[in-house]
């Protein structure tokens, strides 16, 4: 009894040993026993295309495996994919039983596909699939002996989604595979999903995108010649905002805060403040249409949109605020203006308060203007009194009109125009009241608060969505 341990060991020692070497060798058929190309001839001597004898429709069994997706194109609105498809029905017609066989399973030639009859499952909203050959096509055909049918493609496909860009960047997308039999309605071919419908064999990485749900489902359709059966797979992808963040938010965050400098120079930088807003302003335009072009011509308002024209309208903003200074300044120095020009028609008026008195060689007479003329030379050594006055005085209790003052020189003109015009002076208006220095400070308290309100009101509403979504 003392042996029992060690004769149990050495069994399963030699076990092991067995096994491995049955796994590592193919098992050799015995004598009697049909070869593959044998079992193949006598079955297909026998076989015709045909939909197999059943007294309910055939059942199909499809299961994908996913290899590998490739980007997913906004302009296209579609995805590339690349999976394993697998299908899986019964045939009573191809099995071998009853016949002397090597093995339960036969692994045909892909040529052999052609002359049986297969359930025609295609991806009915493909734009396009291809068979991968590398470098013969990728499809493998097991036959079991009870007739069931296993085959499976390797396919690359391009596949529609449906796209929403509302929320974008921060958009969720739905792309969808839908498998249908091409030539049998639902009498005919039921179609249906494996316990493990969807098998990702590694995870899905996308440039833009992370892949974080996938479900199926199965329906029927009605079609002119019957029912149909439907299944679909759907992938739900969320976009990786990283990227817009960084080419788009902070660029406009930098943009915005640089179109504020110009409340903090002089009213009188005319040109370096516009020079400031029209930069800023051309900068968003810039980066708008940059994203744009990217992106598919949808007729709604995306989330980008609203953040873009909101940067867009407070650079404007800061352009009429500029105006608006410039405007005030205008109106202020309008009424400097006037009041110098009042004040200089009050030290200019001339009133006739007393008597005139000879000042040099001229005349008075009564209230009569007395002018004082340079001597002037003739050439003929003779003095001549000539017509240009050198002092006008005037002796009267009456006050002279405009028609009685003479003009000594040409610019004297302007100044007894404008007393003869007797124009009111610019009224000033309550813009006059404020200063451009006051305006700039209230500018650049309130533009800040209101794009930080803003903000708030931006992210809160479109983070608070992304979050909430549930993709089951």
């Amino acid at each position: 009894m003392k042996y029992i341990p060690e004769i149990t060991l050495l069994l399963l020692l030699l076990l092991f040993v067995h096994s491995s070497q049955a796994k590592g060798k193919r098992r050799k058929c015995p004598e009697g026993a049909w070869s593959e190309g044998k079992i193949m001839n006598t079955i297909m001597s026998n076989y015709t295309k045909m939909l197999p004898d059943a007294e309910d429709s055939v059942q199909v069994n499809i299961e994908i495996h996913v290899q590998d997706m490739g980007s997913l194109n906004e302009i296209s609105s579609d995805f590339e994919i690349d999976i394993l498809f697998t299908q899986l029905w019964h045939d009573s017609a191809l099995s071998f039983a009853h016949l002397p066989a090597c093995k339960r399973n036969i692994t045909m030639e892909t040529r052999l596909l052609p002359k049986i009859w297969s359930p025609n499952t295609c991806m009915i909203n493909s734009k396009k699939t291809t068979v991968h050959a590398s470098p013969s096509e990728n499809v493998m055909v097991i036959l079991y002996e009870n007739g069931t049918v296993w085959i499976n493609h390797r396919l690359s496909v391009k596949s529609p989604c449906n796209l929403d860009l509302r929320q974008f960047p921060f958009d969720v997308q739905t792309c969808i595979l839908i498998f249908e039999s091409y030539s049998h309605n639902s009498e005919e071919v039921e179609l249906h999903w494996m316990e493990e419908a969807v098998t990702l064999m590694k995870p899905i990485q996308l440039p833009d995108f992370d892949m974080v749900h996938y479900s199926t489902k199965k329906e029927t359709l009605l079609y002119p010649n019957g029912y149909w059966d439907q299944l679909q797979v759907t992938f739900t992808f969320k976009r990786r905002y990283g990227f817009y963040i960084i080419q788009a938010y902070v660029p406009t965050y930098l943009t915005i805060i640089v179109s504020w400098v110009s409340f903090c120079m002089e009213p009188k930088a005319l040109p370096a403040r516009t020079t400031v807003g029209i930069s800023s302003l051309l900068a968003l335009t810039f980066q708008f249409g940059n994203i744009l072009k990217n992106l598919p011509r949808v007729s709604y308002v995306k989330a980008m949109d609203v953040w873009m024209l909101g940067c867009i309208s407070f650079v404007f903003g800061t352009m009429v605020e500029l105006a608006f200074v410039c405007y005030i300044s205008r109106c202020q120095n309008s009424v400097r203006n006037a009041e110098r020009r009042r004040e200089r028609m009050r030290n200019s008026q001339v009133w006739a308060n007393g008597s005139c008195r000879q000042r040099s060689n001229g005349y008075a007479n009564g209230g009569s203007i007395i002018s004082h003329y340079h001597p002037t030379s003739n050439g003929n050594g003779n003095n001549n009194r000539q017509d240009t006055p050198l002092m006008t005085t005037f002796d009267s209790e009456i006050p002279l009109t405009f028609d009685q003052l003479p003009v000594s020189m040409e610019s004297d003109r302007p100044l007894i125009d404008e007393m003869r015009s007797g124009s009111p002076p610019p009224p000033s208006g309550c813009l006059a009241r404020f200063h451009p220095e006051a305006v700039d400070k209230f500018s650049i308290v309130a533009f800040p608060l209101a794009f930080t309100m803003f903000n708030l009101v931006y992210w809160w509403h479109y983070l608070s969505q992304t979050f909430d979504q549930n993709y089951q």
